[in-house]
């Protein structure tokens, strides 16, 4: 399946078909990752991901997976909902976006967030 996104120069679309340069292309946008959520879903996003914790029916003690976690908007969500009796596994393929989650996990000290692995 090809993915289609701006090139850095002109906006028109650039095939990209190599899972490497998948990585590559969510590695340089990690670090503005979150406010292009924003701007690209004139922050819709949020309601939306607040929709998908709750329809997961995680609650206190379950222990959940955050695949693709990205800068970890969901696993902070599925955490609060999991307590500090559950776990939440965040699996991302970026190694960038994963150094994003743990900065912001530390920012927030959230006495619940250190059950996110």
């Amino acid at each position: 399946m090809a993915t289609f996104v701006p090139s850095s120069s002109i906006l028109r679309p650039t095939l990209i078909r190599c899972t490497n340069e998948r990585r590559a292309l969510f590695s340089r946008i990690a670090p503005v990752y979150d406010n292009l959520n924003d701007l690209l879903s004139l922050g819709q996003h949020r309601v939306w991901k607040r929709m998908a914790v709750s329809w997961t029916g995680a609650k206190s003690g379950d222990r959940v997976l955050d695949v693709c976690c990205g800068s970890g908007d969901l696993s902070f969500l599925l955490s609060d909902k999991v307590g500090c009796d559950g776990k939440v596994i965040g699996l991302d393929f970026s190694k960038d976006q994963l150094s994003v989650t743990s900065s912001r996990q530390q920012l927030l000290s959230k006495k619940c967030f250190t059950n996110i692995e």
